[in-house]
């Protein structure tokens, strides 16, 4: 991997590959698995590129600061990828926010009987697993994809049962239970009201339906989102070079800092 991420495309793609490339008045909003990072076959198994925090590092030097990651990630574990210390990261979809900002509504936590019952529904069936977070939780089952009925039928017997301002998301090869009220949606629009995002012209790129909501937000201030199945041809290391890209086109702007 090289340090300058922006100086070569995979398979040789031609380096003007990608969307219009950003001017110094953007802010960007990136989502980590299937944007940032390859996804893997368990979401404990993703392979942090060298490279990341250096590109972010690039990328908050030549827009002033205005650059968050937005996952559904726990909040360890987003920052630990994304390497960069005091870089803002929306962690669980939104659902928790670091820094901690004004306007935060107040999140259920699933049952400690949902939990369990999702712990005995992976250690039953090999191949699946139960990732659990602050206000949510997720079954993934990439490994095991027939198991992916049973685990949206258990999510939704849970409700059932007693809904506790939760829904049922869909995600890649997994189910997600998440509080009804975080979204990415919901991040953007809290980093927005503060320096350094107030006034700049939001850009989300994800690669997922979760996205949506963020991608949205950013319309209602004037920008827009990237799609990676679209925008990068599914491909994670396009993002990441035509990142680098952006950088270095600011850069040599002399627009950096």
């Amino acid at each position: 991997m090289t340090d300058r991420p922006d100086t070569a495309f995979p398979s040789g793609e031609a380096a003007t590959s990608g969307p219009p490339l950003l001017g110094p008045d953007a802010a960007l909003f990136l989502d980590l698995d299937g944007t940032l990072l390859e996804i893997a076959a368990r979401p404990d198994a993703v392979v942090v590129p060298q490279d990341l925090p250096a590109l972010l590092t690039r990328l908050q030097a030549v827009l002033g600061g205005a650059v968050a990651v937005v996952t559904g990630r726990g909040l360890a574990v987003a920052r630990g990828y994304a390497g960069v210390p005091g870089l803002p990261i929306g962690a669980e979809h939104g659902a928790v926010l670091d820094p901690t900002l004004p306007g935060a509504v107040p999140l259920p936590v699933p049952p400690p009987e949902w939990r369990r019952a999702a712990d005995e529904f992976a250690a039953s069936r090999p191949g699946t697993l139960a990732e659990h977070k602050t206000h949510g939780m997720v079954l993934h089952f990439r490994q095991r994809p027939e198991a992916g009925p049973e685990a949206l039928a258990l999510l939704s017997g849970l409700l059932r049962e007693d809904a506790q301002g939760f829904h049922i998301v869909p995600a890649h090869a997994a189910a997600e239970l998440r509080p009804v009220n975080a979204d990415k949606g919901g991040a953007v629009r809290r980093l927005m009201a503060v320096a350094p995002f107030r006034g700049r012209r939001p850009v989300f790129i994800g690669d997922d339906v979760t996205d949506e909501d963020g991608m949205a937000a950013c319309a209602e201030y004037g920008g827009h989102g990237l799609r990676v199945p679209d925008d990068f041809a599914g491909r994670p290391a396009l993002v990441r070079a035509w990142l680098g890209r952006v950088a270095s086109s600011l850069e040599g702007d002399g627009r950096a800092g």
